[in-house]
């Protein structure tokens, strides 16, 4: 954890020389402190990095409340899908994914994933409608493209994911195009949205 709560505050402190917003001051502010309690065994992370991740989504391309709003759910289900993706791939069960406490696990994030995965689908897809002006965008301007390919992204992710849960030997292919997607996401978020 300590490694992506580092990039994560270098990423913002490069953005906060260049944009010196208070949203922005405050999510490396927030950022700073996850990896503070990261580094000192403290068990105060998760609420600091919710409130990084969610700062990073106002701070972000969307106008209005409602948009921002979409944006933190959006930011929020996907840390939650591709994060437990992330922690259960660092895993090594003794027997194996096909074990049965390696399948009771998978299991019950499986619940929590599905849902955390059909939220970020549903904000995703209503911000890119917002951000779009038609589906031609989605070749013709760096946004779009960009945008279509972490959407191919995502869905390599949950075909993977059901793989995965079928008992097959993915976890790291899986982990590997959830980093992939999160860094067309950085992508994405330094081309101005078309519409």
């Amino acid at each position: 954890m300590e490694r992506f709560f580092g990039i994560a505050l270098a990423g913002g402190a490069v953005l906060l020389v260049d944009q010196r917003l208070w949203v922005v001051a405050a999510r490396v502010a927030a950022e700073g402190l996850a990896l503070l309690f990261c580094l000192r065994g403290k068990p105060y992370v998760a609420p600091v990095a919710v409130l990084a991740a969610a700062l990073l989504a106002v701070s972000g391309h969307a106008n209005g409340v409602g948009a921002q709003f979409a944006d933190v759910l959006h930011v929020l289900s996907a840390a939650m899908w591709g994060g437990g993706i992330l922690a259960l791939a660092w895993l090594r069960p003794p027997d194996g994914w096909n074990s049965a406490e390696a399948r009771v696990l998978l299991e019950r994030f499986g619940r929590v994933a599905l849902i955390a995965f059909g939220i970020t689908a549903l904000t995703g897809v209503l911000r890119a409608t917002e951000s779009l002006n038609g589906v031609t965008d989605l070749w013709t301007t760096n946004y779009g493209v960009v945008l279509l390919l972490k959407a191919f992204g995502v869905l390599l992710m949950l075909g993977l994911s059901a793989l995965w849960r079928r008992g097959s030997p993915v976890a790291g292919w899986d982990a590997g195009a959830g980093a992939f997607v999160v860094g067309l996401t950085a992508l994405l978020a330094t081309f101005p949205p078309p519409a």
